[in-house]
């Protein structure tokens, strides 16, 4: 089991704005967990860490480098995978916000990294479809648990989100990401206002991020975001962007609520999280409750139905993929997890074999505390008896727990 601790648990969680010049890029072997919490996830700045998948089973086996240039070891992805079916983006068609969805059997979707050993006809038209055909939020962690072809990196550990989802036996945000030269993922923030960490196994990335409040500068007159951005259209709006050439075995760190948009500038493949932990989570919660708000602005002429607020929360899942019921389950669980580990004298247990250490199970209680006072002094659960006395019973808890520095 690895320890993940800070230094010490100061709570100062609030959301930095500030531009900074560029993007640091710093080697795994100089960056400590603690330096990590707090000069990126604190203060939500972005960072590409260099040299972090290089041990990873996918990143030395799934790609052929005995030849030049390497490519996708198709055979032994073939070998070792079943023929299941896959989430693919068609990259030519949009649909609302993001491409098109269709499903496509595993082999039939490697096919166009194949397309040389099949005649000019039928090479012709897999080479037309591999060049908009994206495999994309592909859950093949969850539905292979068995298979360890990568480990979170130490720096990502802390992730209550996939915590709770994973060991309930839920959804998870863990996916892989291929992708051949030319696709690419339209212009948006990740869900629920979460963290994302990517890492490349393969290819180069062309990535444009925004930091938060940028983005405003691209609405048009209907107050809606573009579905895709350019250098030039960028620069145009006068917006402040970062551009970054992504490697092989990089990770770039997406901090809450930075618009990005991403181009395979070469065959890529890439493992990519989103979550959330106790220094984005107060962000998480502003975010579903202006979701809310916007579903309640929508719906405001059917103010007078039954049960009129539950029918917000039902919108509300459906729009933002999360209700109040769910945040607050997550938030109980963690706490319970934190509160238990801290009675018994034993460390907190992550995925991936990490463990938290005591002071960052501390640091985790404290701000789940402030968060659910928060909740009920500004009576933001009062339309809701249950999950209101929920928030109160959690922190009668916590309150009634020994918690020392």
């Amino acid at each position: 089991m690895e320890e993940i601790e800070i230094i010490s648990h100061s709570t100062d969680t609030v959301i930095s704005n500030i531009c900074h010049e560029k993007i640091e890029r710093v080697a795994l072997k100089n960056i400590s967990y603690d330096l990590f919490f707090r000069n990126f996830m604190q203060p939500n700045r972005p960072v590409v860490v260099e040299g972090i998948a290089t041990d990873w089973e996918c990143f030395r086996h799934w790609i052929d480098r005995t030849v030049v240039p390497p490519k996708l070891d198709v055979a032994y992805l073939k070998e070792i995978l079943p023929n299941v079916p896959v989430p693919v983006a068609d990259c030519a068609k949009q649909h609302y916000n993001s491409h098109e969805k269709i499903e496509l059997s595993l082999y039939d979707f490697l096919r166009s990294w194949e397309c040389n050993e099949t005649n000019s006809d039928e090479r012709l038209m897999v080479e037309i479809q591999r060049n908009r055909y994206y495999l994309k939020d592909w859950h093949l962690r969850s539905e292979r648990p068995e298979y360890s072809f990568y480990r979170t990196p130490t720096l990502f550990a802390s992730d209550w989100l996939n915590e709770y989802l994973v060991e309930n036996g839920s959804d998870d945000y863990r996916f892989v990401y291929i992708g051949p030269k030319g696709t690419w993922t339209a212009f948006h923030a990740d869900v629920f206002g979460s963290y994302s960490w990517s890492v490349n196994i393969f290819g180069q990335k062309r990535w444009y991020l925004l930091p938060p409040g940028e983005e405003q500068k691209l609405l048009d007159s209907l107050r809606n975001l573009p579905f895709s951005v350019t250098e030039q259209t960028l620069q145009d709006a006068g917006v402040s962007f970062f551009s970054i050439l992504q490697q092989p075995g990089e990770a770039i760190f997406v901090p809450s609520g930075w618009y990005h948009q991403v181009l395979n500038v070469e065959d890529a493949i890439s493992v990519n999280h989103n979550w959330f932990n106790g220094c984005n989570v107060a962000s998480i919660w502003n975010n579903l409750r202006g979701a809310l708000a916007d579903v309640r602005r929508e719906i405001d002429d059917c103010r007078d139905m039954d049960n009129f607020d539950e029918h917000c929360q039902v919108m509300l899942k459906a729009s933002f993929g999360m209700d109040y019921a769910d945040f607050l389950a997550i938030i109980q669980y963690v706490c319970d997890k934190r509160l238990t580990s801290l009675k018994d004298g034993k460390l907190a247990r992550q995925n991936d074999n990490y463990v938290l250490g005591r002071k960052h199970s501390i640091y985790d209680i404290i701000i789940i505390r402030e968060l659910l006072a928060g909740m009920l002094e500004n009576n933001f659960l009062i339309s809701y008896p249950a999950l209101n006395d929920l928030a109160l019973n959690c922190l009668e808890r916590i309150t009634s727990a020994p918690i020392d520095g």
